[in-house]
């Protein structure tokens, strides 16, 4: 009997799992999907706020930007940033959006809001395509937006947006990444968090 419990334990952990989680930025293959240019060539709206280049080489590319906001807006959108997708995107695509970011000045625990973080329409009324609020910590993180296109988008009509004014906040910026990966893609072994 022992013998037999263990040749099933064997070969329980041999057997694939079925939705393994796949990192498209850690893949060669899938890297080439990306729709983007990759970096931090951001570029920002609304008062209140100031941004500058600065270096880490830890990231990839290993430069960020800091976005300071002076003040809570009215609305979390009165102050944001953009990204262009270089790329028209099909209804029924599988898109993956992948940034680096934290909020430096928070203490361990403490996190910072960031409604409205991903892809979307690029004129109003901003229709979301793969968009989530993120909580940022104080350390970097890759925060993850994916979903199915539903409608089809020509160049320049998508765009990578965020939303800063959610609070008095500093935000650091890292490289952002955005990936059409097809219709057929399981978006279930995409990462999340």
């Amino acid at each position: 009997m022992k013998t037999f419990a263990l040749a099933l334990v064997l070969a329980l952990a041999a057997a694939p799992v079925a939705a393994e989680t796949v990192d498209p930025l850690q893949s060669e293959t899938l890297i080439k999907k990306v729709i983007n240019e990759p970096g931090t060539a951001y570029t920002f709206y609304g008062g209140g706020m100031t941004q500058k280049s600065m270096k880490d080489p830890d990231l990839p590319g290993g430069a960020f930007v800091r976005v300071d906001v002076s003040q809570k807006g009215g609305h979390p959108w009165d102050v944001g940033g953009g990204y262009p997708i270089l790329k028209p995107i099909k209804a029924g695509d599988v898109i993956f959006f992948a940034i680096y970011a934290r909020a430096p000045n928070l203490k361990p625990g403490e996190t910072a809001s960031m409604p409205g973080l991903g892809v979307c329409e690029n004129a109003s009324p901003y229709t979301p395509i793969a968009v989530e609020d993120k909580k940022l910590t104080n350390q970097w993180n890759v925060y993850y937006v994916s979903a199915k296109a539903t409608s089809p988008w020509q160049r320049g009509q998508a765009h990578v947006a965020m939303q800063l004014a959610a609070d008095k906040q500093v935000i650091d910026l890292g490289p952002v990444f955005v990936l059409d990966l097809g219709p057929d893609y399981d978006i279930n072994t995409l990462p999340h968090n």
